[in-house]
């Protein structure tokens, strides 16, 4: 049981820090023609709104999956617990 749960945190760790990672270039990558539009001055002012909202739903997203992520992680650990007990 504790090789499972050995692998259960290292899938958990690989999970979180990559999609953290994911997040960090997609942000940037994002980032490039949202800026160059928010020099166009007709622009400026909707860009800056989409470029808010695509970086909220972005975090929203990538969030969502860390905390999925977790609550599976504790879903394992209350399943392995009990697989010790029995």
């Amino acid at each position: 049981m504790k090789k499972w749960r050995g692998v259960k945190t290292l899938v958990q760790d690989a999970v979180d820090k990559g999609s953290t990672a994911v997040e960090q270039v997609h942000m940037r990558t994002a980032a490039v023609p949202f800026k160059l539009l928010e020099k166009v001055p007709p622009l400026t002012a909707p860009v800056r709104g989409v470029h808010a909202v695509h970086d909220l739903a972005v975090s929203g997203s990538y969030g969502m999956v860390r905390l999925v992520n977790r609550v599976a992680g504790k879903v394992l650990d209350v399943a392995f617990d009990v697989l010790e007990a029995e």
